[in-house]
């Protein structure tokens, strides 16, 4: 996630689209990968159901952060900042969800 976290902050000093696409397609590759994981407090869950509950919501929130990745790189392929804005915000918003939920304090 420390990939995604760094090609959307670099979005900010991307001068052209090209660059822009190139850091969100850059998001879009460890998004995947990052199914491959489970978060750290997974290990914590011992109720079956539970757990296969958590991983299904996990994988649910990555899988919208996918779309939105690809929603983000449209808008810059379209020229269309406005839009990117919005999907920009969408994308900061389930990123908050998924930390309320996945993330230790």
């Amino acid at each position: 996630m420390k990939v995604v976290s760094k090609s959307l902050k670099g979005l900010r000093k991307a001068k052209t689209a090209d660059d822009k696409v190139k850091l969100v397609r850059e998001a879009q590759v460890a998004t995947l990968n990052s199914l491959k994981y489970l978060p750290k407090m997974f290990v914590s869950l011992k109720d079956g159901k539970a757990k296969a509950k958590a991983t299904a919501d996990y994988r649910r929130l990555v899988g919208l952060s996918y779309v939105k990745l690809c929603e983000l790189e449209l808008a810059f392929l379209e020229g269309d900042e406005e839009k990117a804005g919005k999907v920009t915000k969408e994308l900061k918003g389930l990123k908050k969800e998924g930390h309320k939920a996945y993330i230790e304090d």
